[in-house]
């Protein structure tokens, strides 16, 4: 009998299908590379293509239906699992020659080109009539303009395209129907990307939308123009407040639906599913802790010769991911982008300090000998790495999604699990940062605003915790403790910590590959962390492990085995 499958013990690898693939391998073709990436060890791939913007290669769907067919028998052939992945609903469509030439790169760079494909180019521009309906009618609408919704977002990226409404019909039955033939090539998993809102945070207006909204809310979205202008970023208007709430109950009701239509057809295949960041302001509505049917847990790092300097940012975030994947009882994982030995091992040290698995791709490449070695050690040691908890007695930060969504001064965050509540008095101190919009249970359980943004005044919040007062520490006083109980209460003002902030390294143009000058923490910085450090550690009483003689610089971080009768303490070797 076999074994029971165990997502722990998964080692995942991206295979590419571009141009090779589709038009050229044969089967022998496919076969030798599922081996190669059996011999490195790994036992489950991700599909990734140049056609990642699957509803703009519409009419090759049948050809590339049948190439991960091939895919998924050469890779269970060497035992080996297949999660097919693709945009739900991003498509290419450039207006100018910037986006031209953008379509052009990211063809060339994942291994294809426009030539490989007839009538791709007026295929971005066409309007088929699908089931009755022009596709054009599925489209996200831009509240601002009443117009299509463009895939883009300022300051951070332009897809150049088209983007389609989660809560459109025709579009959802459309969909669920291509992946129903996905499914049928014997795939075990399914990863549909991109499940957001977009418009720059103006998505959805559609009627579909502004019907739905009503429905669900009471409140009517305003008509494009000034109207609109005015209302959106309103905080203090509760019909602003509730449509934000809408747009990712939309995505987490996309996500059921397609949970319901493969349950429906009597399957249950894998579901890894990912966000880049999800700890600051969210414009895209997305859906990510609580998707249902979610077998793995990962965050995008951004590429190697970015995150080498910034990884105090990603690091944040791993520490989310790896609290949902404790709260849901699923592995969080990491992926990144390395492009060379010395970023290969890089990014695979911080994914373990993490506690994380480890996911990576030279982005339309494939493995090369460091990872094998990484892959063998993983395989050879799994005690030192499977299932392993992180040693947390000192304090934890505990992070209201709904203040981080829809509070107008959410800042970016540490953060654990709101539904998490039952392993607060595990932890001496639990640091309640900007903890705005509190659910009755969460206040209850923490003991300041209600969920729906309505407010707490400071005597119903004094009579609650069982003091005088609970008035607000004004900015650059000290902090106020307050006795309750056999604890403490300790207040501190809203500019606490805030400054100064670091710089977030981001490459300018040249791509992926560019490299950036070194850029130390800042001396103010550092004295920053270490005053907050030593008051976190003086509420708590002190550590109770402690690590002597470590070279100045090094971060430790320590982890129970399943077992709980050993400790793994992870530190970064120097590189030869």
């Amino acid at each position: 009998m076999a074994p029971p499958f165990d997502p722990s013990d998964t080692r995942f690898a991206f295979f590419w299908y571009n141009d090779q693939e589709i038009f050229h391998d044969t089967a022998a073709d496919l076969a030798r590379k599922a081996e190669a990436f059996a011999d490195v060890g790994i036992n489950h791939v991700i599909t990734f293509s140049a056609t990642h913007f699957r509803w703009s290669f519409r009419r090759h769907w049948d050809l590339l239906t049948d190439t991960l067919a091939r895919v998924v028998t050469a890779c269970h052939a060497v035992g080996i699992r297949v999660t097919e992945h693709h945009s739900s609903h991003l498509t290419h469509n450039p207006v100018d020659a910037a986006g031209e030439r953008l379509l052009e790169e990211r063809l060339r760079t994942r291994g294809s080109s426009l030539e490989s494909w007839p009538h791709l180019r007026e295929d971005c521009d066409a309007d088929p009539v699908i089931d009755g309906v022009p596709l054009s009618s599925w489209r996200q609408i831009d509240g601002r303009t009443g117009r299509w919704a463009r895939s883009a977002y300022p300051g951070r990226y332009d897809y150049q395209g088209w983007t389609f409404c989660f809560n459109n019909p025709h579009y959802r039955r459309a969909y669920l129907a291509y992946l129903a033939k996905l499914y049928a090539t014997g795939i075990d998993g399914i990863m549909t990307d991109d499940v957001e809102w977009f418009g720059a945070g103006h998505a959805c207006a559609c009627a579909i939308c502004r019907a739905l909204f009503r429905e669900q809310s009471g409140h009517d979205l305003p008509e494009p123009g000034p109207a609109w202008e005015r209302w959106h970023g309103d905080h203090g208007d509760p019909a602003y407040v509730a449509w934000l709430r809408f747009r990712t109950s939309s995505t987490t009701a996309f996500h059921q639906a397609v949970k319901d239509h493969y349950t429906g057809l009597g399957i249950r295949p894998l579901r890894p599913n990912y966000s880049e960041r999800v700890l600051h302001r969210d414009p895209h509505g997305v859906s990510l802790e609580d998707l249902p049917d979610l077998d793995w847990i990962f965050k995008e790092n951004d590429y190697s010769t970015i995150v080498r300097y910034s990884w105090c940012s990603w690091a944040i975030e791993a520490a989310h991911r790896y609290a949902v994947g404790r709260w849901r009882d699923i592995p969080p994982m990491s992926m990144f982008y390395p492009d060379r030995p010395d970023s290969v091992r890089f990014c695979w040290g911080l994914a373990m300090s993490w506690g994380h698995l480890y996911l990576a791709t030279p982005e339309g490449e494939s493995l090369d000998h460091t990872e094998k070695r990484l892959r063998r050690f993983e395989v050879a040691h799994p005690e030192l790495l499977r299932r392993v908890q992180r040693v947390a007695s000192l304090g934890r930060f505990y992070d209201s999604r709904a203040t981080r969504h829809l509070y107008e001064h959410a800042e970016e965050r540490k953060s654990g699990r709101p539904e998490e509540l039952s392993r607060l008095p595990r932890y001496r101190v639990v640091v309640l940062n900007e903890a705005v919009f509190l659910s009755d249970a969460e206040l209850e359980a923490l003991r300041s605003n209600d969920e729906t943004g309505a407010g707490r005044d400071a005597a119903v919040l004094g009579r609650f915790w069982g003091i005088d007062s609970f008035a607000a520490v004004p900015d650059g006083a000290p902090p106020v403790t307050t006795r309750i109980g056999a604890g403490r209460l300790v207040q501190v003002a809203g500019d606490y910590a805030l400054e100064p902030v670091e710089r977030i390294a981001r490459p300018v143009g040249g791509g992926r590959r560019t490299r950036l000058p070194w850029q130390p923490v800042s001396a103010a910085h550092e004295r920053l962390r270490d005053e907050l450090v030593a008051f976190l550690g003086g509420l708590a009483g002190g550590a109770d492990l402690q690590l002597d003689n470590l070279p100045a610089g090094v971060l430790a971080t320590v982890f129970a085995t399943e077992s709980g009768d050993s400790l793994v303490v992870h530190l970064p070797a120097p590189l030869r």
